[in-house]
């Protein structure tokens, strides 16, 4: 039973109450802790999302008031990233976390498929670790300062150091580095207020630290949807069918976040066609899949918003009111009554405002536009779509009743007496109505829906001639063009006769386009140069050799896929790769020469397997060059230390 685990701080990481945990026990053995804690040895120490917990609560002693929900909530990085992820992936993780979940933690919750970076080490802030000395006597590793997009202190206005504990290395995944051994000693960086990004990254710190708070189980990604909808709607850069307007869009998120600092915050753009990929349009579109949390917070910004008035907001487009809705046939027996379940949305849009219909089982339907403002615009009648049976049933009645005038017939089925008279043409009821009640109709409106060339086959003939010749006189010309040269016709072609207008339309300039306009030339000589740079950084990177992969200078420059997908398009670019990529063998020398180069820092003269140890190159033993190399770094070792370091030789 562990009788001394402490009691974790205000926003202290589980990785850090561990470490101050092995700090307090002294165990010479790294995995010895990893045992006492977790009862496998086998265990790793785990910054964002730890497993086992419910081995380790049930190694507490008894009474204790920890609960694996407790951890999860106040001590791991999941209040981050559950609040834009479904509810089944976050009750997953829960269960992965309380268990044995290790690796499938990071790949449920999108850490590993992200573009967006974890911190490649802990971080802190030295205003944060003077206070916490001064109030609880130690310093520790707080949430906060883990979260990826987080660069500052929002406690105290300055930005946060990296420290000397790496997250990712080999070595340190089996270690719990205690907060007051890896920080460093560095001069305070405030922040500027007055500096735009400097505003920014402050308030990102700021909506971070809210969702740490936050006891989220997950969300429904279609309500994230419809919050983001509403926003950009208010915004004017969407319509209230969920189409975006992507130039404006775009245009207006750029002004806002200048290039550096969504590089910074690895948040650009990238993609052979942005205007297709980017990740700011696929989180305003309906969501396939669940996106990084840091994507959410600056859109979420960008919007004049902050992540507590966003979740606030309603998850349901209700721009017509709450449903059930009115039948408004006053021919029906459930007249003004609630019995049409939903409505349907319409592409049209009236003076920027949403066009819904409403159609209800008795076959009348009606559209009007909105949003509701009160009320009574439940009951208001836009236009008609159609009657239905009951209504003219109806007519046909009060046609025939000689005690009613045209005018009251009208009154009771809510239209006027000229509509009255069109549709009593349109039944074939008779042409004149008992007892004079109105004036006989006209042959011409009787005959205007019985016709074979009724107003409405010439109306339709008349526009689709004119569309079509429009067309015929310039065959390169838009869509947008043809709008606005014949926009009454478009209109009546859209509402009457859609699919003839839509097959009978210029096709998308922009789908004929073969790409977004990509220069793969310029290009290449921009991406062949940023990869000589990149291999160049990694070859020169201080600590543990990495190997110079495609994959890792992709890591490095933020464009994985354009390297492994578009390479065909950049010879230039394939070329460098080709020089300046490792082999394994390469890369094996480099970890020989950097292995010589730490014994010798040391003062320590190395034996042979010791020396293949620290490099790693058990494997490639044998082969004639890592020998040579090997012996090379061996003479080089004992020709460079004094004779005396010869003492330090270990055991």
């Amino acid at each position: 039973m562990i009788s001394c685990f402490p009691d974790p701080f205000p926003d202290e990481l589980f990785f850090s109450v561990c470490a101050r945990f092995s700090t307090r026990v002294q165990y010479p053995n790294k995995k010895a802790v990893l045992k006492e804690l977790f009862g496998k040895a086998t265990s790793t120490a785990t910054v964002e999302m730890p497993s086992h917990l419910l081995s380790l609560i049930s190694r507490l002693l008894p009474g204790h008031r920890y609960t694996v929900d407790c951890f999860i909530d106040d001590c791991t990085l999941l209040p981050f990233y559950s609040p834009f992820l479904s509810h089944d992936r976050v009750r997953q993780l829960r269960e992965d976390m309380s268990g044995h979940g290790g690796l499938a933690l990071s790949k449920r919750a999108g850490i590993m498929a992200s573009r967006v970076p974890t911190p490649e080490r802990l971080r802190f802030c030295l205003a944060c670790m003077a206070e916490d000395k001064k109030l609880v006597g130690e310093v520790y590793w707080h949430r906060l300062h883990q979260l990826p997009g987080v660069l500052v202190c929002p406690s105290h206005n300055v930005f946060l150091e990296d420290s000397h504990a790496r997250r990712d290395s080999a070595r340190d995944i089996l270690r719990f580095a205690p907060a007051e051994d890896a920080a460093r000693i560095l001069p305070v960086r405030p922040l500027d207020l007055s500096e735009g990004r400097h505003q920014i990254l402050l308030r990102l710190a700021r909506d971070a630290f809210w969702l740490l708070k936050q006891l989220g189980q997950g969300s429904d990604l279609h309500k994230l949807y419809n919050r983001y909808l509403r926003l950009l709607i208010n915004r004017g850069l969407a319509t209230y069918t969920g189409s975006l307007h992507v130039e404006k869009l775009l245009d207006e998120f750029e002004r806002y976040y200048p290039t550096a600092l969504l590089n910074l915050l690895r948040c650009e753009f990238t993609g052979a066609d942005q205007l297709k990929t980017n990740w700011l349009l696929r989180l305003a579109r309906p969501p396939r899949h669940a996106y990084h949390p840091l994507y959410h917070l600056l859109l979420i910004q960008f919007l004049d918003c902050t992540p507590e008035e966003f979740f606030r907001l309603p998850t349901e487009l209700n721009f017509f009111g709450d449903g059930p809705w009115p039948c408004l046939n006053p021919a029906a027996e459930h007249f003004r009554e609630p019995v049409i379940p939903e409505y349907k949305l319409s592409s049209r849009v009236r003076d920027g405002r949403p066009t819904a219909n409403f159609s209800c089982g008795c076959g009348f339907a009606y559209a009007r536009s909105g949003p509701d403002t009160s009320p009574k615009d439940k009951f208001r009648v836009g236009r008609m779509i159609s009657f239905g049976p009951a209504w003219e049933a109806e007519l046909e009645r009060f046609w025939k009743d000689s005690s009613l005038s045209l005018s009251e017939v009208g009154r009771r089925l809510g239209v006027d007496t000229l509509t009255v008279r069109r549709h009593a043409a349109r039944l074939n009821l008779p042409a004149s109505r008992p007892a004079g009640k109105s004036k006989p109709l006209k042959r011409a409106a009787r005959l205007k829906d019985t016709n074979g060339l009724t107003a409405h086959v010439g109306k339709r003939r008349a526009c689709q001639v004119k569309w079509a010749f429009a067309m015929w006189q310039a065959p390169k010309t838009t869509l947008k063009a043809l709008r606005r040269k014949l926009p009454r016709e478009y209109a009546w072609l859209l509402q009457n006769d859609g699919e003839w207008l839509k097959a009978h339309s210029p096709c998308s300039q922009r789908s004929a386009r073969s790409t977004s306009g990509v220069d793969w030339r310029k290009r290449d000589a921009e991406y062949a140069v940023a990869v000589r740079a990149a291999a160049a950084n990694l070859m020169n990177k201080l600590g543990r050799p990495i190997q110079v992969t495609k994959t890792a200078i992709g890591k490095a420059l933020g464009t994985i896929t354009l390297l492994r997908q578009q390479l065909s398009k950049m010879p230039l670019t394939a070329q460098v790769l080709v020089r300046v990529v490792e082999t394994r063998e390469q890369y094996a020398i480099r970890r020989v020469r950097w292995s010589a180069d730490l014994f010798i820092e040391e003062g320590v003269l190395p034996r042979y397997w010791q020396l293949v140890a620290r490099a790693n190159v058990y494997s490639l033993r044998g082969k004639p060059e890592i020998e040579a190399i090997i012996e090379a770094a061996l003479q080089q070792l004992e020709a460079t230390l004094l004779p005396e370091s010869r003492e330090k030789v270990a055991s």
